[in-house]
């Protein structure tokens, strides 16, 4: 079998320049000093990996993505017990985070959307809602620029935008928010349900858990790989 050829000193010079901000960030954030001579080691490192992946790919009439797709799925497939053990193993882990599950009749901004009007429209809304007036399916259909999306099922924090989160994380479960105003228009909320932060089940986390082994064995695979055909270099 043909050795490979060793990258040019003009590419890792090359290759160094394109890694010497990241690598002296890197280097920096973990309170070391970078040094040219491992930056020029880590580059044309990551040229021969470079190489041995287009050589082997053109050798077998694939694309590199080709080649590196077909190693990754010849690991071996996590199972369920796998993922078990390293939930039992980092429990802290395994968070779900604070959520709301909310409801929402919004009036968008529009040509010919008056926001007093809107306010109005939505508050005259509230009211009829609070006083049994009205259903929220009738509110919504009547009212809503989004009829029949009106549910958003549960979000955690940082999943909507600002104004809108904080005020459908203040409300108590059943109450009517407040008309909201943000940059998509304005709304009127309604909160379903208020979970706090609480440890997940290792249902909900199994199908994560199965895929970040699924990645890491992948990325463990593709690794060895490559190592194993180091030391084919002229």
């Amino acid at each position: 079998m043909k050795p490979y050829p060793q990258p040019t000193p003009e590419a890792v010079a090359a290759e160094a320049e394109r890694l010497r901000p990241r690598y002296e960030a890197f280097l920096r954030a973990n309170g070391e000093e970078p040094s040219d001579a491992q930056l020029r080691e880590w580059a044309a490192e990551n040229l021969r990996e470079r190489i041995i992946l287009e050589t082997d790919a053109k050798a077998a009439g694939k694309s590199v993505e080709q080649l590196m797709k077909d190693v990754a799925e010849a690991a071996p497939e996590p199972t369920v017990e796998e993922a078990r053990a390293a939930f039992k193993a980092h429990p802290e882990r395994f968070v779900a985070p604070e959520r709301v599950h909310a409801r929402h009749i919004v009036i968008h901004r529009g040509p010919g959307v008056d926001p007093a009007e809107a306010v109005t429209a939505l508050l005259n809304l509230r009211a009829d809602l609070l006083a049994g007036r009205t259903t929220w399916e009738e509110a919504a259909a009547a009212r809503s620029s989004c009829p029949g999306n009106d549910d958003l099922g549960f979000f955690p924090r940082g999943a909507m935008v600002q104004a809108f989160e904080d005020a459908a994380f203040a409300a108590e479960e059943g109450a009517l928010t407040d008309v909201v105003e943000t940059a998509f228009g304005w709304h009127l909320i309604q909160v379903l349900a208020h979970l706090p932060e609480e440890p997940m089940l290792f249902e909900e986390a199994k199908e994560g858990l199965l895929a970040a082994l699924r990645e890491e064995r992948a990325r463990a695979a593709l690794e060895a790989y490559v190592d194993a055909r180091k030391g084919r270099f002229a």
